[in-house]
């Protein structure tokens, strides 16, 4: 175990139930299940997104393909109806679908039987590129490995959280040991990969009305077999290079230990990439550090342009979500791993 002061978060206060809290949450305002990570076929890799989710006023499917050989970004947002898009009920089998491959290039299925919703998923998404019009399309057998990621240690903010359950509280947990395999097609072209994979499920009330919430987000897979997800909301203009800002950093060991240190530092350096659509700074690199653990890392972009392009409805312009890589040091001892880079300006 670690040498570190900060208590492990008790099992018993997480308020996260799997099965059951893979399934649609009936009343959220917002619930989303996004699969994110590295995937590699032989010396060519790829990051990915493929994520389903409902706002109530508005659903819509966002799916991206980087191919960091070829520095090629696939991308695309697409509106869609949410009517009947997700099981509510766990004694059924699970699914998640909008759109369908009969009505258009832009749709999403997650699918998985009710004995195993976490450890036998086939998800299955297309989309047509924004920019080239290229056809893009995932056929993926996804398997978690091992507990669930249960992030702020409880899976619920505030905490403790309000009365009203989904209605005035923001609910969290992730599958972060997803071993992941099956096929792309960028076009006429098949490839087949593998990978460990995050799959995050959000649900519950997430910002306001008229007031998007702006963030930052790593996730780290780390080669120690720890994994460790960070981030920092702001309400205003978020930070600015070199400028430190205070985050929370949810850390979990392979054997399911999970901590939060609520005093991180997180700071933009390095390179940056301008917003397409909202005129503000996408930045392409962060120094992480996590006192206590004696942990500090850099996680870079392992590509500059990873933005998604959103349609005007949503509010937001624009939003950056990209495989990277970290470096660094933990609990006095150099590791490495993939990281995600997430962030909307």
């Amino acid at each position: 175990m670690p040498v570190s002061k900060l208590k492990p978060v008790p099992s018993a206060d997480s308020v996260i139930r799997l099965p059951a809290d893979q399934y649609r949450h009936v009343g959220a305002p917002t619930e989303w299940w996004w699969h994110t990570g590295t995937l590699a076929a032989r010396d060519r890799l790829f990051g990915f997104e493929i994520n389903a989710a409902n706002f109530t006023a508005v659903a819509f499917t966002q799916v991206m393909l980087t191919d960091v050989h070829k520095k090629i970004h696939y991308q695309k947002t697409a509106l869609q109806l949410g009517d009947g898009w997700a099981e509510a009920d766990p004694s059924k089998d699970w699914y998640v679908k909008l759109g369908a491959p009969d009505s258009g290039p832009d749709w999403i299925t997650m699918n998985a039987p009710q004995s195993d919703p976490t450890g036998n998923m086939a998800v299955k998404a297309s989309m047509k590129d924004t920019v080239t019009g290229a056809l893009i399309a995932f056929d993926l057998r996804m398997s978690q490995q091992g507990p669930a990621f249960i992030v702020w240690g409880t899976g619920v903010a505030p905490t403790p959280p309000h009365p009203g359950g989904v209605k005035t509280n923001n609910y969290y947990y992730s599958l972060t040991r997803i071993h992941t395999s099956g096929e792309i097609s960028i076009g006429n072209e098949v490839i087949q990969v593998e990978g460990t994979t995050w799959m995050d499920h959000e649900y519950g009330l997430f910002g306001t009305s008229g007031h998007p919430v702006k963030w930052f987000l790593q996730d780290l897979q780390l080669n120690n077999g720890v994994h460790i997800s960070n981030s920092v909301t702001f309400p205003n203009a978020p930070p600015q290079l070199d400028t430190p800002v205070q985050s929370g950093a949810t850390i979990q060991f392979p054997d399911g230990t999970t901590y939060f240190d609520g005093n991180c530092t997180l700071t933009p350096v390095g390179r940056t990439w301008p917003a397409p659509n909202s005129g503000g700074t996408f930045f392409l690199e962060f120094k992480l550090e996590i006192p206590s653990f004696e942990a500090s890392f850099t996680v870079t972009s392992l590509m500059d342009d990873q933005a998604f392009t959103l349609p005007p409805l949503l509010g937001v312009g624009d939003n950056y979500e990209g495989i990277a890589k970290a470096v660094g040091t933990f609990c006095g001892a150099e590791v490495h791993g993939f990281a995600w880079n997430e962030q909307q300006p």
